[in-house]
């Protein structure tokens, strides 16, 4: 299985890659590739897409409907990048498409699906229940709250009937691939808290852990949080973690310190082979 990071908030400093506020990730196994986000922008995808010779997008998983997640999916409807856009498969909830803001210092900033997007468009399949992709890859959204230290941001809004309600993140999916040594999770941003994911997926599938990949939401979250997190992961004693996007950096040096050599740091064309 190969998976390469497309979009990070980082890339090398010797890298022809961009970076941005973003998320795109892609998975290669069996003669099929998976993508998991879009990252921010269509420039930004189309050059990394470029850069990294990949011209052929099979499967998408939008983990939920914030801007960074989505902004680059009209570069996946251009034949030009991705030579078959009609068959590419979207798989999204329904509520990604609600539109979704940021509130703070009571102004707000729409940060939803991008507008520009007609999501009638898209060859699409809803997911709203945990389903097989078949082949041991599945969409996982039934999340429970096990713990008690991964609050999502109050400012983070939702707008429903013409008000703005905290957004409890009903639209988020994982990916996740069963293999001989284990569960592999890949998640968007675990708004719904990375430890409660995984602690969920595990229970639902009765299987350990074998790697986490993907953003922790970590970002600008309290010492003591990020702690817990570490520690909790730790118990889980998965092979391999790569954490990238909003996980922030004071907890990717964290994550480094714990795990050493089972840390790989996400940045746009990281690569690797599980």
């Amino acid at each position: 299985m190969k998976i390469t990071c497309i979009i990070d908030n980082r890339a090398g400093f010797k890298s022809n890659l961009y970076a941005e506020h973003g998320f795109s990730l892609l998975v290669e196994h069996d003669d099929k590739t998976i993508m998991v986000d879009t990252g921010k922008t269509p420039l930004v995808m189309r050059h990394n897409l470029d850069v990294l010779g990949i011209t052929t997008v099979e499967e998408v998983l939008i983990s939920h409907g914030h801007n960074d997640h989505t902004g680059g999916l009209a570069a996946l409807l251009d034949s030009k990048i991705n030579i078959h856009p009609n068959e590419t498969k979207f798989y999204m909830h329904p509520q990604a498409l609600t539109p979704k803001y940021a509130v703070e210092d009571d102004e707000k900033r729409y940060i939803g699906f991008p507008e520009t997007v007609d999501p009638e468009t898209l060859n699409r399949e809803w997911v709203t229940e945990n389903t097989s992709l078949g082949k041991d890859t599945w969409i996982f959204n039934q999340v429970e709250y096990q713990c008690g230290f991964e609050p999502i941001p109050p400012y983070l809004r939702v707008e429903v009937g013409g008000k703005l309600l905290p957004d409890k993140f009903e639209d988020e999916i994982n990916l996740v691939m069963k293999t001989d040594e284990g569960l592999m999770v890949f998640s968007g941003c675990a708004h719904k808290g990375i430890v409660n994911i995984l602690y969920s997926v595990k229970e639902y599938f009765q299987d350990e852990i074998y790697a986490v990949i993907g953003g922790s939401h970590l970002m600008n979250a309290p010492p003591q949080r990020i702690e817990n997190t570490v520690e909790a992961i730790k118990k889980l004693n998965p092979g391999v973690i790569a954490m990238g996007h909003c996980t922030g950096f004071e907890a990717l040096c964290h994550f480094k310190r714990e795990f050493g050599d089972k840390f790989i740091p996400l940045a746009s064309g990281v690569g690797f082979q599980l």
